[in-house]
């Protein structure tokens, strides 16, 4: 009886000490979910799904602990993305993204967000759950062939002189309101009217393909069609009127109203083809007037008069100046995607809409300005269609990805350039904000700002 004791308590204790040991040995989610850092998708406008590469899928260590080694949640950081992700298979991680609502490719071509995955925890209450780290989503939207090419104008009106050849008699011109080159762009016209004596080439350009006869008609009606690059035809018809005149038209003849001139190519003729018609008629006193206007972006700025390097010389820049906005080159290609329009001796003028900026490079520009520094910009400001912003940025100096700290940035608020400023002015408060506030009444219009010294 004596040794059956012994053994019983032998036992128990061994059990006892058993169990105290499985109890310390459980780790309960150790690790955290491990995902890709970067994915790049692909979605059709009006689709649900998005074609993400690499595929979403999300890793764990703790498998195939319950809950830790299971994914529970893809969650999308930025709420203006119109995404979701969804968890396919927990327990291998398998996940899914998806368009909330329908994607429109007019609206906006990219969507760039972030995405973390979320383990289930240390039990079915999702406690002590773990994320992974932020990975980086692009997102490209695919075009749809879902709007028909339109004419600009309702009706297109010309005339010519009977007995001659043109090579252009007008154009016609349709848009497509569809994002992508393939279906936005017009690939070829068509006179749809039969037995007329014109032709249309794929620019819209018309041409009459016989010698017209004042006397046998005196005007023609044409229907022209228009098709986009993926062969959609739109869905009315323009028609074209062509007026024929006599030979004998008294008045200017020869002339264009459209001349063509490179700055700095010295003097040009504007009509030498030009002559007054006066079907033999007397003539008794000739007065001409020519008035030139300009399409050119800086149209009514006295300051499209000077060059570039002659407007640093006027607002007293200094020579050792740096450019920001350069020609597009292999060194300096943070410009190469700004939409641009030609000025004076080659310099270059950049449009910019609101929706699109240049990254300038760190090394081109001081991280922090010194007591004495100069800012020179030139710009035409003008509203933006489907855009509105009472803040416009022209130079901005911040903190990189995740904070929001200028160190110096000069913008338009409503009627007032803002220079906003911070320096270091003492070792204990580092960063001590100066804003300095200019009232510009001619904002909207043109405006030309130099600062030195502040």
């Amino acid at each position: 009886m004596k040794m059956q004791r012994i053994s019983e308590v032998v036992l128990l204790m061994a059990g006892v000490a058993v169990g105290l040991c499985a109890c310390h040995t459980v780790k309960v989610n150790k690790h955290k979910p491990w995902i890709e850092t970067s994915y790049h998708g692909v979605i059709t406008e009006n689709m649900d799904i998005v074609l993400l590469d690499p595929p979403l899928v999300a890793l764990d260590k703790d498998a195939p602990v319950p809950y830790a080694g299971e994914i529970c949640a893809f969650k999308i950081h930025g709420l203006e993305a119109p995404f979701e992700a969804v968890v396919l298979n927990g327990t291998s991680g398998e996940g899914q993204l998806r368009a909330r609502g329908p994607v429109d490719c007019e609206l906006q071509k990219e969507y760039t967000f972030i995405i973390q995955a979320h383990d289930c925890g240390a039990g079915p209450g999702g406690t002590g759950g773990k994320k992974s780290h932020k990975a980086v989503v692009h997102i490209q939207v695919n075009d749809v062939n879902e709007f028909s090419p339109v004419f600009r104008e309702a009706q297109y009106q010309a005339a010519v002189t009977e007995g001659k050849i043109y090579d252009n008699i007008l154009q016609v011109e349709a848009t497509d309101q569809d994002c992508s080159p393939q279906y936005s762009q017009i690939c070829n016209y068509q006179i749809t009217t039969s037995n007329t004596p014109f032709a249309i080439d794929r620019n819209g350009n018309i041409r009459n393909t016989e010698k017209l006869s004042f006397d046998k008609q005196q005007q023609y009606e044409v229907l022209v069609t228009a098709f986009d690059c993926g062969q959609k035809r739109s869905t009315e018809s323009v028609a074209v009127h062509i007026d024929v005149k006599p030979v004998c038209k008294p008045g200017w003849q020869g002339w264009n109203k459209r001349v063509n001139y490179e700055p700095g190519t010295g003097s040009k003729q504007l009509f030498p083809k030009m002559h007054l018609e006066t079907c033999g008629g007397p003539l008794s006193s000739v007065r001409t007037m020519v008035e030139l206007q300009t399409s050119h972006i800086g149209k009514g700025c006295d300051r499209e008069t000077y060059s570039e390097k002659s407007l640093q010389k006027l607002c007293g820049a200094s020579s050792g100046s740096t450019d920001l906005l350069p020609a597009p080159s292999i060194s300096t290609n943070w410009t190469a995607s700004l939409v641009t329009d030609s000025g004076r001796d080659s310099d270059l003028i950049f449009r910019f809409d609101g929706r699109q900026a240049a990254k300038i490079p760190d090394q081109m520009v001081p991280q922090n300005l010194t007591d004495q520094f100069t800012i020179a910009t030139w710009m035409k400001h003008g509203p933006t269609p489907g855009l509105r912003a009472e803040k416009e940025t022209l130079l901005c100096n911040s903190d990189k990805t995740e904070m929001n700290r200028h160190h110096y940035s000069l913008y338009v608020h409503n009627c007032r350039l803002v220079f906003l400023l911070r320096r270091d002015f003492t070792q204990v408060d580092t960063f001590r904000p100066a804003e300095f506030h200019w009232k510009l009444e001619q904002v909207g219009y043109t405006m030309a700002w130099t600062n030195n010294s502040i």
